[in-house]
């Protein structure tokens, strides 16, 4: 009898802990109007723009469950479980007519069905997904250099829209493998040099990157979470500051290299002069091209705990569209565990082609061939620190 007791004792303790972390596996999504939820499952949102993006749905089924989606543009990280789970789902870019897909989900006898609609693409071809050798759409930019690709890396572009118009935040190449960014590029003009938020510390996951490789704020512990593009760089709108905030903008760092002299880098792009006039002087036409990372491919390179790397080493690279032409270019390497805190980023700086070697990265390689040439090899320190 008291064996008999025993067992079932701890019979309804597995099953109690069984179904304890299968509910902690699968919380329930926040309160918020894109919010829909249908018994088995629910979704974080029904719209997802032109330019593509992720979405969540959680299940609660107590048994096996299958998932589907209507059109091959609306890809699932799974499509079947047993118990709760979740699913992220991704929808690739529209360049036409507003679209619509539906998600269902079955287990047993139930089902949930969702409609999500994606925005009507503007016909630029924002490609999410580019040929490395042919860049198109947003990869085609002047700012963005040549993507590593593969079924690893994520080219990722973040925009607002000020007055109907789109404006690019910010775009990246993500490395899954790393979860960390390869590069950041952004633009300063006439529209995105104006300072009108302060810093909204809106820290959140990032949508576009697939569950499985998305960063927290649990993965930086260890160190200080530097912004790739700063928070002082994307002033212009409250949604852009926003998306700086993203944590797939963040890289770990040493608390005394980002609070000190990665800040100093920062605040060079927006003046590298340090007379607070050199991004305030660019016309209508002129654009500051921008491009920062840490560099991850380096052999000796650390993790975290979850696997994010710690690059040792940080660049940035500069191109300047001035009076119709492509006038100056230049770069910085630094090494945030081995820097001289007392020297000044000047001390730092080089060219383009000379970054190039150290990091093995194609920057500008959207630039006519003999405009890149020219701008990448020269540094004309005059030029940068007057």
């Amino acid at each position: 009898m008291t064996k008999a007791l025993f067992r079932l004792f701890i019979l309804f303790i597995t099953c109690s802990t069984a179904i304890s972390c299968s509910e902690q596996d699968s919380p329930d999504l926040p309160d918020n109007p894109g919010n829909t939820n249908q018994g088995i499952a629910s979704i974080d949102q029904t719209q997802i723009n032109a330019n593509g993006g992720g979405f969540i749905i959680r299940v609660k089924a107590d048994g096996t469950w299958q998932a589907s989606s209507s059109e091959t543009w609306c890809t699932l990280s799974r499509t079947s479980g047993n118990g709760n789970g979740s699913i992220s789902g991704y929808m690739k870019a529209n360049t036409g007519a507003e679209r619509s897909v539906i998600i269902i989900i079955t287990s047993g006898k139930e089902e949930a069905q969702f409609t999500l609609k994606q925005l009507a693409g503007d016909g630029s071809n924002p490609d999410p997904d580019p040929d490395p050798e042919k860049p198109s759409g947003y990869a085609g930019r002047i700012e963005i250099p040549k993507l590593k690709g593969g079924s690893m890396n994520q080219f990722i572009t973040h925009t607002t829209n000020i007055e109907g118009k789109e404006i690019i935040t910010y775009s990246m190449e993500y490395d899954y493998s790393k979860k960390h960014a390869r590069w950041v590029a952004f633009t300063f003009d006439s529209k995105t040099k104006i300072s009108n938020v302060s810093r909204t510390e809106a820290w959140m996951y990032d949508k576009k990157i697939p569950e499985e490789y998305r960063t927290y704020e649990k993965d930086y512990k260890e160190y200080s979470r530097g912004h790739l593009c700063a928070s002082y760089d994307r002033t212009y709108s409250l949604e852009a500051n926003k998306q700086t905030f993203y944590y797939s903008n963040m890289s770990p760092q040493s608390t005394a290299f980002n609070t000190g002299f990665w800040t100093k880098f920062e605040q060079s792009i927006k003046t590298p002069n340090g007379k607070n006039d050199f991004i305030h002087k660019l016309g209508d036409n002129d654009t500051l091209y921008v491009v920062k990372g840490g560099y991850i491919d380096d052999e000796e390179i650390k993790y975290t705990g979850n696997h994010v790397a710690v690059p040792r080493f940080y660049f940035i690279a500069l191109l300047l569209y001035q009076n119709g032409q492509y006038t100056q270019g230049m770069a910085y390497y630094v090494n945030q565990f081995d820097y001289d805190p007392s020297s000044t980023i000047k001390s730092y700086a080089m060219s383009i082609d000379k970054l190039e070697e150290k990091t093995h990265i194609d920057f500008f390689h959207n630039l006519p061939p003999d405009i890149e040439s020219e701008v990448e090899a020269k540094y004309d320190e005059k030029a940068w620190f007057q």
